[in-house]
């Protein structure tokens, strides 16, 4: 797995619903240069959110930290 790393800090960024982390998920990647994005139902661990999604250039998986907002982009490998 190879991973990006974006960083958003202001405690507005916060993600406390589904919804909010869709959106994050599929800001990240789109700021990260993605095209035809696809996220589908987020769930959330103990302290991550996690949005599995699809684009034309693989597959990804987008944890968010939910008090920060801070996204890492992991690129599944088939």
């Amino acid at each position: 797995m190879t991973g990006k790393h974006t960083e958003r800090t202001a405690a507005e960024n916060r993600v406390t619903t589904k919804e909010a982390a869709g959106v994050t998920a599929y800001d990240a990647l789109a700021d990260a240069g993605y095209t035809s994005i696809v996220t589908t139902t987020p769930h959330q661990t103990r302290g991550t959110w996690i949005v599995p999604a699809t684009s034309t250039e693989g597959s990804w998986r987008v944890h968010i930290d939910p008090r920060t907002g801070s996204t890492r982009i992991v690129q599944v490998q088939s």
